[in-house]
């Protein structure tokens, strides 16, 4: 007899976690579901900005933190190496410019579109120097100097790479877990069926012509779609530029990455957005990266390397054909949606 899929979900760090077992005992899945909702309360605990008893929220307070937990400073120093890699696009340091443009507590509480009051005061300008922690061994302190900052987009990739090792290393089989639209994925060598992502257009019923397809990988989603609010009559959106400490200004709409490791996935998709369109494809085909770009004018391109991962709906009402799709616009969604 085939067993069933087993699904559950999790709240934390401002999101749902939505897991999804292609196979698993009954006894089994319900050691998973504590495990997975004890090592998210650990993560929320070290590094979300949402909570103001976080260790990140103390780290910020003074810039310093003695005997930080391994969470913590791995989470810090995985945002100084994203920093490096893409010499300065990628910067944690934004969370100033977050709450100057309104955006200080979670997005299910500020609302897609909501009109929020100007910020009294200066908009924060870009540090003077790079990003740079040190972490004290013989003292035992973690220090990140005067500015704060924000783990969010980073953490959210750290926290489904190390819940799919758990669910790896704990015999789950083939997995697939999603967080605020980004997912990473777990393949059984037993297991032949791949996991196919969709595509939705949300300004039409039609979807668009072509499926991810990824056995063990992540696929993450940098879009303006949802985490976007007006402050003086100004449209903002959640992906702030180091170079403006501001909303970024790009003619991208949305960037979907498909990498073998949910964080690098994440930097890589706001780091393209942020690049647009010209610059966006150069880093693509300069690193290998596969992505998909949607422009605000509602162009579709895509790099060589996602070639590897589309897979063509046949049964689709438009067809891919080049390089381009024309005339649609959508950031991508998962297909998973837990019940």
């Amino acid at each position: 007899m085939k067993k069933q899929p087993r699904t559950w979900r999790v709240h934390a760090m401002g999101t749902h976690f939505n897991f999804q077992l292609r196979q698993a005992t009954p006894a089994n899945a319900r050691r998973l579901v504590e495990a997975t909702e004890k090592l998210l309360q650990s993560m929320e605990s070290s590094w979300s900005r949402f909570r103001d008893d976080s260790e990140l929220a103390a780290l910020n307070h003074t810039g310093d933190l003695a005997h930080p937990s391994t969470l913590l400073r791995l989470a810090v120093f995985e945002a100084l190496n994203a920093h490096r890699l893409t010499g300065g696009y990628f910067d944690p340091r934004v969370k100033r410019a977050l709450e100057h443009l309104g955006y200080e507590r979670s997005f299910a509480e500020v609302g897609t579109g909501a009109e929020l009051p100007p910020r009294a005061g200066c908009s924060p300008t870009r540090p003077a120097s790079d990003f740079c922690a040190v972490f004290d061994e013989s003292a035992g302190v973690l220090s990140i100097g005067p500015e704060p900052i924000d783990l969010g987009g980073i953490g959210k990739g750290l926290a489904l790479r190390m819940l799919s090792d758990h669910l790896r290393h704990s015999d789950s089989g083939s997995h697939l877990i999603e967080a605020g639209g980004d997912i990473r994925t777990y393949l059984d060598p037993h297991d032949g069926e791949p996991w196919f992502i969709d595509i939705e257009n949300p300004f039409s019923s039609a979807r668009l012509p072509m499926l991810v397809r990824v056995g063990t990988g992540a696929v993450a989603t940098s879009s303006v779609k949802v985490r976007n609010w007006k402050v003086g009559g100004q449209t903002k959106h959640h992906i702030i530029d180091p170079a403006s400490m501001d909303s970024a200004e790009t003619d991208l709409y949305a960037v979907t990455v498909v990498d073998t490791d949910s964080a690098r996935a994440e930097v890589y998709s706001k780091w393209i957005f942020l690049l647009g369109k010209a610059g966006g494809m150069a880093l693509c085909r300069e690193r290998e990266i596969a992505a998909l770009m949607i422009g605000g004018d509602g162009g579709i391109q895509y790099s060589p390397a996602w070639a590897r991962y589309m897979q063509v709906q046949a049964e689709a009402s438009t067809r891919a054909t080049g390089c381009v799709l024309s005339e649609v616009s959508s950031p991508l969604e998962p297909l998973f949606v837990s019940a």
